[in-house]
């Protein structure tokens, strides 16, 4: 129940789902829910102690497979807490279930992206399909967070309004109090003390407001997590099309038949996210899913290409926002605003300097190729020949470069 021996990671982890899901106290004080997952979240954390091979091993294993019976559990935990507390099952957020889909979600995404680089996926065509696959996931994820956090803002309002509506009732409540001590014969200096209760403070409302919206460090937090992942996703999104490019431009060399010599390209993807399909949420995809949104044929090259490079110029400009709030470590901590900014040496950062930067060539590299590319399809120089994917930038995101 305690992580290293002294700290409450039940405690703990009321917290996360405080943060990561807008979790009712409620739900929380039990403590039933809580000692539950303490089990499959300390695996999560044991994991990443574990090497590249052997953390994406012990996914498929231990924790996809644990989080799959978690989400079952989660379904039954939100209908008992709906009927025990009398809420419209239509309008009340299943809570248990969104955090363990959640963590679900980060789980798979991960798994993906330990595979691209470990080198699972080495040839163009097998680097596609997981590109895309992640690109779902990642939507999936940011979805979810969006939800989320819209029901985060909407919870804030109504605390909001209903303190604003007790603050009236009790002032309400020593007017009339003192409207009595007044009829009953009371000092002048008591009228004016009436008459200054009676009154609402020009401020007290615009105070409360502003507390209401103003950003913690949390909020801060939630927000350079959810903006990393749109980075992740536009990447995702520009490299399948720019792959897709690429094909259309008979850059890209046809899969070898020798790859389906003894199976097929159903099979193949089948098996390469076989540890996703005993998952209830989210749906596993198919290989008939990934055909469908992987088929460029009928979108022009200019209009792929245009859309590739929207992709990358977005992951750019996010880039930028994060360079600019992810300071270096020499910076004087004392003057950093931590609802605005943080250092690059933060334990509570999602994403480092290092990795922006690394990402940020990523963006800029394949932006340049993609011109020249749309260049060359344009006539304005000679065809390129050869492409080379190349995984030196970063680990899990490929620069393709054409010469």
């Amino acid at each position: 129940d305690r992580l290293f021996g002294q700290y409450d990671f039940g405690d703990m982890i009321g917290q996360h789902m405080r943060q990561q899901c807008a979790v009712p106290e409620l739900l929380i004080q039990d403590g039933v829910w809580s000692t539950r997952l303490a089990k499959p979240m300390y695996d999560t954390l044991k994991s990443l102690c574990l090497n590249r091979h052997r953390e994406r091993g012990f996914t498929e294993t231990i924790l996809l497979p644990a989080f799959q019976v978690l989400q079952y559990e989660a379904t039954t935990v939100d209908e008992k807490f709906k009927v025990e507390h009398e809420l419209d099952p239509k309008t009340t957020p299943s809570y248990a279930t969104n955090y363990v889909i959640l963590n679900t979600i980060r789980l798979m995404e991960r798994h993906v992206g330990l595979g691209i680089e470990l080198g699972l996926y080495p040839n163009w065509y097998d680097l596609s399909t997981a590109l895309w696959y992640r690109d779902f996931l990642l939507s999936a994820l940011i979805n979810v967070r969006g939800s989320i956090e819209r029901e985060r803002m909407q919870r804030r309002e109504m605390d909001l309004r209903i303190k604003l509506e007790e603050e009236e009732e009790e002032r309400k409540a020593k007017t009339q109090l003192l409207q009595q001590s007044k009829k009953k014969g009371k000092t002048k200096k008591t009228k004016k003390s009436s008459k200054l209760l009676a009154s609402p403070s020009p401020t007290t409302s615009a105070l409360t407001a502003e507390s209401a919206v103003k950003t913690t460090e949390e909020d801060f937090e939630d927000r350079l997590d959810y903006t990393s992942l749109l980075l992740h996703r536009n990447l995702c999104r520009g490299l399948v099309r720019y792959i897709a490019a690429l094909r259309q431009a008979e850059l890209l060399c046809d899969p070898p038949a020798s790859i389906t010599m003894f199976t097929t390209h159903q099979k193949r993807f089948e098996k390469r996210f076989e540890a996703f399909s005993t998952l209830y949420q989210p749906p596993s995809l198919s290989y008939e899913d990934y055909v469908r949104g992987s088929d460029f044929s009928s979108v022009q090259s200019k209009d792929l290409l245009s859309s590739s490079t929207d992709c990358f110029r977005s992951g750019k400009g996010i880039v930028d926002w994060l360079l600019n709030v992810v300071v270096v470590e020499s910076c004087d901590g004392s003057t950093i605003d931590k609802t605005d900014k943080r250092k690059d040496d933060d334990l509570y950062i999602s994403i480092r300097r290092e990795e922006i930067m690394a990402l940020a060539k990523v963006c800029v590299t394949n932006s340049l190729f993609l011109h020249k590319l749309a260049s060359a399809k344009a006539g304005q120089k000679n065809a390129s020949t050869s492409v080379a994917v190349e995984f030196k930038a970063h680990k899990q995101y490929c620069t393709i470069s054409i010469t």
